[in-house]
């Protein structure tokens, strides 16, 4: 770190210069309090290095809020000497990619022998994250890493098994993620119930369970990825159910690969929900409390979900009675995401302009229309055709392309489409082309809670407008 000029305190009055080992500068002039902030804030290995700027360096980086970001490249022994020797509070602890955590045991006041991570380490944590290496994912996290941290916001755990009998007490939790970890619906639920704050869940390409049950009151966001292959150790089992049994806040159920399942989603009760998606053949079956789609399609529609705003579905390939279906179930939709199957087939199109009787959302509440993986032939140019005829509050419809399309094709898009006969007639048309495969991370949709609309950009990330 540079020197900065000398103030005129320390100037020589014979107008030469100190030496330059006598020259103070301003950043060692700021408070302890503003210097520990600073070197907080930088990469473990740098925060470190700055003892070595000078005798007033040495101990702030060892009383400064502790940021220890570490991967493979720190041993087991190196972590553990920080967190022994580091006096400060422990604000944001990342260790991925280790083979195992430190061992360190201290006693309490009660003679009780404690393991990592201790009640100290605890007491200010505000993020914690905590990824085994590949090849460890037996390993079971240690029980001393769910006791009591009071002030802990988020937390992540990877590539491990939760311990059995488990006592979890993160009483201020907002998002927590599982990724990749071996679980019974035990250690499931005892998580959920150690926190009652908790709003968004992230369960992906978990294992060692067949049904996950989930049942919390405060949680407003889940997002589910399944397992694409067999379980993450062998001899357990993937997830083939998801049920929400008791979630009175949910208001987001995110299905973010859907092609490989649940087999089966069954919402018990969750009387918020708004944004349900995505849909897809790889769920068999979907129970919206009495109602129930098999393969997309509709056996009984028993029950209407008045609060679902948003859809997406996934690899459609069904017909416009089947789309319809879903608007029956869920009246008040006001936005729908349609990904069409590659092959473009679609059975039992409707051909003609308007529905055998008044649907409400299209009548009322369809708002927007975003289709992708769209060719503009066929079938497809019907089931589009359809909600540009009849969603009479529609304000804009996209159509995400792919293929190339000659200048006919273009010179006769909106003629094939009928936008001239468009109920609404505020309704925008919009065509973007595919670009690029998409970088965003559909994961973090779970726990953005700050997105009406989790999926109004990332459903056509990686196309451009025309």
């Amino acid at each position: 770190m540079a020197a900065a000029t000398s103030s005129p305190s320390k100037r020589r009055t014979d107008g030469g210069e100190e030496p330059s080992e006598h020259r103070a500068d301003f950043i060692s002039d700021l408070p302890d309090e503003v210097l520990g902030t600073i070197v907080s804030l930088l990469p473990t290995k740098d925060g470190s290095r700055t003892q070595a700027l000078s005798r007033r360096w040495r101990p702030i980086w060892l009383s400064a809020p502790l940021n220890l970001e570490a991967d493979r490249g720190f041993s087991e022994q190196v972590v553990s000497k920080i967190l022994s020797s580091h006096l400060g509070p422990a604000r944001r602890i990342f260790l991925t990619r280790i083979r195992r955590l430190p061992c360190r045991y201290q006693t309490d006041d009660d003679g009780r022998t404690n393991g990592w991570l201790t009640p100290r380490d605890l007491a200010n944590l505000q993020e914690l994250e905590l990824v085994l290496r590949f090849d460890c994912r037996r390993n079971s996290l240690p029980p001393s890493v769910f006791r009591l941290a009071p002030a802990l916001r988020v937390a992540s755990f990877g590539l491990c098994r939760l311990p059995p009998n488990l006592a979890v007490d993160f009483p201020h939790l907002k998002q927590l993620t599982l990724h990749m970890v071996t679980f019974t619906q035990e250690t499931l639920s005892a998580v959920l119930y150690g926190c009652p704050a908790l709003e968004s869940l992230l369960l992906d390409q978990n294992a060692g369970v067949a049904r996950v049950c989930v049942s919390s009151p405060t949680l407003r966001s889940i997002g589910f990825c399944a397992l694409w292959y067999k379980g993450v150790v062998a001899g357990t089992v993937n997830v083939q159910e998801m049920v929400i049994e008791d979630a009175p806040c949910l208001e987001r159920l995110l299905q973010l690969n859907p092609d490989y399942g649940p087999k089966t989603i069954r919402v018990i009760w969750a009387p918020k929900l708004k944004i349900l998606g995505s849909l897809s053949k790889g769920t068999l079956q979907l129970h919206l409390r009495t109602t129930v789609f098999q393969k997309m399609i509709a056996v009984s529609l028993t029950t209407r979900m008045r609060t679902v705003k948003v859809l997406v579905l996934d690899d459609f390939s069904h017909g416009l009675d089947q789309a319809l279906d879903f608007l029956k179930c869920f009246p008040c939709l006001e936005r729908l995401y349609v990904t069409l199957e590659l092959c473009r087939k679609m059975d039992n199109v409707r051909k003609y302009g308007s529905p055998d009787y008044p649907t409400e959302c299209l009548e009322l509440h369809l708002k927007k229309v975003a289709l992708k993986v769209y060719y503009g032939e066929g079938p497809e140019v019907d089931f589009a055709r359809f909600f540009i005829l009849n969603a009479k509050v529609l304000e804009k419809m996209e159509f995400g392309l792919v293929g190339g399309h000659d200048d006919k094709w273009w010179h006769n898009k909106y003629r094939k489409l009928q936008v001239e006969y468009r109920a609404s007639r505020d309704a925008r048309i919009e065509f973007k082309r595919f670009s690029t495969d998409a970088s965003r991370d559909n994961k973090k949709l779970t726990h953005d809670l700050s997105l009406a609309d989790p999926f109004d950009i990332s459903f056509l990330d990686g196309y451009v407008t025309i």
